[in-house]
């Protein structure tokens, strides 16, 4: 069956690209003005202005009348002077077509290449009936034969989910937002996003780990709806709100104090706000609980109090307001039309926002902090990057395309249908309540909402819901007995004879939710009332215009020296343009800037994008707008699929035990090497856990634990200097060991006997030979140097010991309510592509890179008198069973002449940045130099040693 029957773009060449060759005449544009032609200069693309854009794709009559003025203007030329070379660089419009039409002619039919794939495989699924009570994932559950069934929601069952339980709970707990989940199905075509295998494999956007299109649509989105200040504000995206919510309270305690920063908020509070904070444990806070108890037992002075407002509130709905007036943090997670009336924009210092509230999708752990002070902002960035190194890019791109959607018709569409649910839903629970003198709800008073102009009702996230009779002071219970689940009021700080009871989880949940209700209250009049209700099932065929937009982005050519993307830059007509690779500049990326430094600083694997563009159709995932909206899988934060996948992965390569182990999944590795210090350092121990790792070490392990300050753990330094300073007791240290070395790629192993942490980041094939699966208590991988998707930010522990994988888990879901879903969703994608034919075309691929890089390297170090690179040694190799040298992701670089101990310094004169030893503990005779960017960058950096290595006998040498 093949879905995708029409496509829905056009690609033409859109412009020409038109070079003024008179030497005189270096401004182009002037010299068309002249003749009356406008066009657009050359340095607009950061090119000269030599060159001029003209754009063809305008109307008729302004082609027409281009054309004429081009012929007058040709004609004045003598016949033996060429005054314009005009260089057809082939660009791309996307041109959209909605049930044929659009812009004056039928689009004809254009068939999808490596895109159709994905398209079918997501319609398919999305095909799957389930009665209107279940899913069916792409990275989902699947029968014996592999193929994706039915995941039910609560009380249902059934291969089709058509069997309700009987009996079954009306949990409203959570606050889950599913009941959204309509509206992304109504809006398939426009919703879906298509994930190309080699989108955004690098850590950053440029110099960023913000997408900058999708912070303009955020702004964007508070200027439309009214409810934030956003002009002269930064912004900081997190994983959720929850991650927000930590990084903002790091940024405003006083770090320097000789006292904790108390961390307070009013009750009834958001249960994370404590929760995080006695958490994490840190020296720089603490929690001081009820913030008005606090005021009326300290001093006037709040310098030293970071306070949490939530508005409205979690759990009451109320719009709240500073009690102490000192540093703040503005939750305003509901702080949106469908919850509330918006009387005016917010215009605090720090508040904080996320997505899951406002569009439903709490599964893509998408959250942004919009803030005045610049000094909080830096703050708050840099714990974002040391924590995760950044959020996943998938993610900012799923997020870009829902908020466009969002954003359509001014929000209007998107919001009443929100609010339209949301009001309806207290009607109706409103009127079960109205017939209960035993129950009853929070008031909710009238106010102007600016956005949807009208004075109306607020319709909160939840019902606070209190128990009237004197001897029921324990809520929850009552309605547990009533076959209801909400949360309890103590969860809240608030007393238990209240409950918060979710109204925004599914269509199903929210009928038998008043069904309960009904059934309860009419006990009082001794009568049962029924309810129903039901819902039905609507066809799709939705996918094709999001794989066409993503294959009419990858068209785009960049001279090989660059890249357009679905959510990347943007001409002034909205259309995507090529985002330039280091050194190339040009509207088609074209242009080498001269003289331009060899940048082998990081270490962004982009060295594996052109194997996932040659299978660009078994990689690329089409996600749907209402993929995995919510927070968990049934009662699981991490994919099961995903996970029987990485364990496959292991067993396949032969690097790791998985069997019998436990695995959690991470914000990269980074978020799973803090995961794993903190489950296990000595929490009850008088005195805090010594982190210790071997010179030269990985940066980040001293980095975390300086900047989370904990009480439980501090850096301690050099394994070997700690080693002979201590005692022989390693039971308070904690080692971070390294396998292969980051940065000089040896195979390592522990010094101490105590607790272990082995960073196996480059433990695969292309890096070093597997000469045995490696067995230790905690062992973390990360994504971006098996398959070199930096950008989506995903990693994994394995673990050995139960207590020690819940307290990692434990971390992972207080700190960020787990991992995007729609990473993980893509990384099971790679991971079976990764896994085609035992893993060998792709394994032989990326090792053949390395090895050639290091072929090419060794012979011009072999030269050189002045640099050294480190020693490799032959090893057996069990996963292709052969012996062979190591091919380390990083050349560790040696000044070997005396004077010359500032290595980063002589190779920065030479026009080569690499990173200075010192950023590894060593000496900065030794330089960093990556090796696994691209391929551009990699004979760049080939050439500038190559010459430098030239100078040594004086005569330069060319590549």
């Amino acid at each position: 069956m093949n879905v995708v029957t029409q496509c829905l773009l056009t690609i033409v060449a859109a412009y020409v690209w038109v070079k003024c060759e008179q030497e005189e005449e270096e401004d182009c544009g002037a010299v068309l003005e002249a003749a009356n032609i406008m066009g657009r200069a050359g340095s607009a693309f950061s090119a000269t202005d030599r060159y001029v854009r003209l754009s063809l794709i305008k109307s008729q009559d302004d082609f027409e009348l281009l054309v004429q003025r081009l012929t007058e203007l040709v004609s004045l030329e003598n016949s033996s002077i060429q005054t314009f070379s005009i260089i057809i660089n082939i660009l791309f419009t996307i041109n959209l077509y909605f049930g044929g039409g659009g812009g004056g002619g039928g689009g004809g039919e254009c068939a999808l290449s490596w895109s159709e794939k994905a398209a079918v495989e997501a319609e398919a699924v999305a095909a799957i009936s389930c009665s209107g009570h279940g899913r069916a994932y792409l990275d989902g559950s699947i029968d014996s034969e592999g193929r994706p069934v039915c995941e039910c929601y609560a009380c249902y069952t059934g291969t089709d989910c058509s069997q309700i339980s009987s009996n079954c709970v009306a949990d409203a707990n959570s606050g889950d937002p599913i009941f959204l989940e309509p509206f992304w199905m109504q809006h398939a075509t426009n919703s879906a996003i298509l994930v190309s295998g080699w989108h955004r494999m690098s850590y950053r956007y440029g110099d960023l780990y913000m997408s900058t299109e999708l912070e303009n649509y955020i702004r964007n989105m508070h200027a439309v709806v009214g409810n934030a200040i956003t002009e002269d504000r930064y912004i900081v995206f997190g994983v959720g709100s929850s991650q927000l919510l930590s990084a903002a309270v790091y940024a405003l305690s006083s770090q320097n104090s000789s006292s904790p920063s108390n961390v307070v908020a009013s009750i009834p509070f958001y249960s994370i706000y404590k929760t995080q904070t006695v958490f994490f444990d840190s020296k720089s806070f603490q929690f001081g609980g009820d913030t008005n108890k606090w005021q009326s037992n300290n001093s006037t002075n709040n310098m030293d109090v970071v306070e949490f407002v939530t508005s409205p509130n979690n759990p009451d709905g109320e719009l709240k307001k500073s009690v102490l007036g000192g540093k703040t943090i503005y939750d305003h997670a509901y702080y949106w039309p469908h919850f509330t009336p918006i009387p005016a924009p917010s215009d605090h210092d720090l508040m904080i926002f996320t997505l899951s509230k406002l569009t439903g999708h709490a599964g893509a752990r998408f959250g942004w902090a919009v803030i005045k002070d610049k000094d909080v902002y830096l703050k708050m960035l840099a714990y974002i990057i040391v924590a995760d190194l950044g959020i996943s890019k998938d993610t900012q791109l799923r997020v870009l395309k829902l908020l466009k959607v969002a954003l359509e018709d001014d929000g209007k569409p998107f919001f009443k249908f929100a609010y339209n649910k949301m009001k309806d839903r207290w009607d109706t629970l409103t009127s079960v309540f109205s017939k209960s003198t035993r129950f009853s709800i929070q008031h909710i008073h009238p106010l102007r909402c600016n956005f949807f102009n009208v004075t109306r009702l607020p319709s909160p996230a939840y019902a606070w819901v209190k128990c009237e009779r004197e001897e029921e002071e324990d809520c929850a219970a009552v309605l547990q007995a009533a076959n209801i689940k909400g949360r309890s009021g103590s969860v809240f700080s608030a007393k238990d004879r209240y409950v918060r009871l979710s109204l925004i989880k599914s269509q199903d949940d929210f009928e038998l939710l008043v069904q309960r209700l009904t059934e309860l209250v009419s006990l009082e009049n001794d009568s049962i009332q029924t309810f129903g209700g039901g819902r039905g099932e609507r066809a799709l065929s939705w996918s094709e215009k999001a794989a066409a937009e993503a294959e009419a982005v990858a068209a785009i050519l960049c001279s090989g020296h660059g890249r357009a993307y679905l959510d990347g830059s943007i001409d002034s007509e909205g259309r995507p343009v090529c985002e330039c690779y280091a050194c190339y500049t040009g509207i088609d990326c074209s242009q080498m800037s001269s003289n331009c430094a060899a940048d082998a600083n990081s270490g962004d694997p982009i060295f594996l994008e052109p194997f996932w563009m040659q299978h660009a159709a078994n990689s690329a995932v089409l996600i749907s707008g209402w993929h995995r909206m919510s927070y968990r899988y049934g009662d699981l934060y991490m994919s099961t699929e995903l996970e029987n996948y990485i364990r496959k992965l292991h067993s396949v390569v032969g690097n790791a035990i998985t069997k019998d182990r436990y695995i959690v999944f991470g914000v990269g590795s980074s978020q799973l090497l803090s995961a794993a210090l903190y489950a296990i350092s000595s929490q009850n121990s008088s005195s805090p856990s010594n982190v210790v790792a071997s010179i030269p070490f990985y940066s980040i392990y001293k980095t975390q634990t300086v900047l989370f300050n904990s009480e439980n753990f501090q850096f301690g330094g050099d394994t070997s200097t700690w080693q002979l300073n201590n005692s022989t007791n390693n039971m308070d240290v904690v080692e971070f060991v390294t396998s292969p070395n980051n940065p000089d790629g040896e195979l390592k192993k522990s010094v101490l006997k105590g607790k272990k942490i082995y960073d196996h980041a480059y433990y695969w094939p292309h890096f070093t030979p597997i000469p045995a699966p490696s067995d230790h208590d905690l062992m973390i991988f990360t994504l971006s140097k098996l398959t070199g998707h930096a950008g989506a930010r995903f990693g994994w522990a394995v673990i050995k010991d139960k207590d020690i994988y819940v307290k990692m888990l434990t971390y992972i879901v207080v700190a960020d309510l787990g991992i995007s879903k729609d990473t993980q969703l893509r990384v099971l994608k790679l991971l079976k592509v990764a896994l085609e034919d035992e893993g060998k075309p792709f394994f032989n691929f990326a090792y053949n890179i390395m090895k050639d890089r290091w072929d090419r390297l060794t012979s011009v170090f072999s030269k050189s008198t002045r640099f050294s690179i480190q020693q490799r040694r032959s090893l057996h190799c069990n996963f292709v069973n052969e012996t062979r040298l190591p091919s380390p992701a990083y050349a560790w670089v040696k000044c070997e002449r005396e004077e010359e101990e500032d290595c980063g310094a002589v190779l920065e004169a030479a026009n080569i940045i690499g990173r200075a030893g010192s950023a590894f503990s060593a000496k900065d005779r030794y330089v960093r130099l990556s090796l696994i960017k691209s391929q551009d960058d990699f004979e760049l950096l080939v050439q500038r040693l190559t010459e430098l290595v030239s100078l040594e006998n004086g005569s330069i040498q060319t590549l």
